[in-house]
């Protein structure tokens, strides 16, 4: 091999590690697609894998993610509240019943993120974050974001650390609210466990 060769070859390797992937074995909890919409992985090389289920209650929609792979676990929420809805937390505790006779756990969000990816940012501590931080009983009124001809519901973000200690089937209860001043309950949200292939950048 001459030395334009290994040049070409020194020059394309950063660009074929950047794009390459590796399969990763993995298991992930999958919502009952029976209850809502499952939720696929944003990332176009997995937009297969279910990441969660989003629920209505009410015009109050929740997407939920049990999250145990490649992180400390938690459960995510976001609540997309809708123009002329408030939203109010009665508290803080989600309790989780596992499906292998185990005791139930209770994990607690500790604020209300008004920026996304709060299973890091609710937790970070960091004094830049903290003005995005609100108490978990603070009335979250809703409103619309508009970016172009897409328009959303306004966002607020939970997050509540746990362990599910490989549970096979596990059943969510989130926290009880009021929705314009009137009591509300989403329905337990049932999870099993399931093996998939994800794919992974070499450069992640």
């Amino acid at each position: 091999m001459n030395l334009r060769k290994l040049r070409l070859g020194a020059l394309l390797l950063p660009g074929i590690l950047c794009i390459a992937c590796a399969p990763i074995p993995v298991s992930l909890y999958v919502a009952d697609a029976a209850q809502g919409k499952t939720i696929h992985s944003s990332c176009s090389i997995n937009k297969s894998v279910p990441e969660g289920i989003e629920v209505d209650l009410q015009g109050l929609q929740a997407q939920v993610k049990l999250v145990q792979a490649f992180s400390n676990g938690y459960l995510e929420v976001r609540l997309d509240v809708p123009p002329g809805m408030t939203v109010q937390l009665d508290d803080a505790t989600v309790t989780i019943v596992r499906g292998n006779g185990r005791p139930p756990l209770e994990a607690r969000y500790p604020n209300i993120s008004l920026v996304d990816t709060p299973g890091i940012n609710s937790f970070s501590g960091s004094p830049a974050l903290a003005k995005y931080m609100v108490p978990v009983r603070t009335p979250l009124v809703g409103g619309s974001t508009v970016i172009g001809r897409q328009v959303w519901n306004k966002h607020y973000w939970m997050a509540a650390r746990l362990d599910t200690e490989g549970a096979p089937e596990v059943s969510v209860t989130l926290p009880d609210l009021t929705i314009n001043g009137l009591p509300a309950r989403f329905p337990a949200l049932r999870f099993h466990r399931e093996l998939f292939v994800v794919l992974a950048p070499f450069n992640c």
